[in-house]
């Protein structure tokens, strides 16, 4: 394993993270994710080894797919309207979205909420993607949602199958009729 540190830039705001890596294209590969995450418009690579921040740590992670589904990984930096968060060039940028970006998932209508039901949970493993800030359906359960339907089951049926209330699934058939 190797130690590199990468410099990002946005405007006149510079941050340096410590990033470890297989060789130079998984650093160089890791640098266009971390870009991407945190909004920045360039980087450069060296060999400068320096202290592993909380930010690289959890990009390692995120490299390294250090996460295990039976585990919550809390976050141990801020928090935003109670949600995990982190400063960097001169942005508040939400933990759970930056990975919707570093892995370059399209955020729009994408709103990753913890299912383990904790608040500090930045296990990306543990997320549903719903596609409303509120909604208790997962874009998967409005395709299950809408095959049950075709198959003529009924909205109490559905509500079972999907352990969430009636009105949920009436509100769910209003949007997609």
């Amino acid at each position: 394993m190797n130690q590199y540190s990468i410099k990002l830039e946005r405007n006149d705001k510079k941050l340096v993270l410590a990033v470890q890596s297989n060789d130079t294209a998984h650093v160089q590969a890791q640098a266009v994710d971390i870009c991407r995450a945190v909004d920045a418009t360039q980087y450069s690579i060296s060999y400068e080894q320096i202290e592993e921040s909380v930010l690289a740590k959890l990009f390692r992670n995120l490299a390294f797919n250090n996460f295990e589904y039976t585990k919550c990984s809390e976050w141990e930096g801020s928090f935003s309207n109670k949600q995990p968060c982190f400063y960097v060039l001169g942005k508040r940028v939400y933990v759970r979205y930056s990975f919707l970006l570093y892995l370059d998932i399209p955020k729009d209508n994408c709103y990753p909420k913890p299912r383990c039901g904790n608040p500090n949970c930045i296990n990306p493993l543990h997320f549903d993607y719903k596609t409303a800030k509120h909604s208790k359906l997962s874009p998967g359960d409005i395709e299950i949602l809408k095959a049950q339907r075709r198959e003529g089951a009924s909205v109490i049926q559905i509500a079972k199958i999907l352990n969430v209330h009636r009105a949920t699934i009436y509100r769910h058939l209003q949007e997609v009729a």
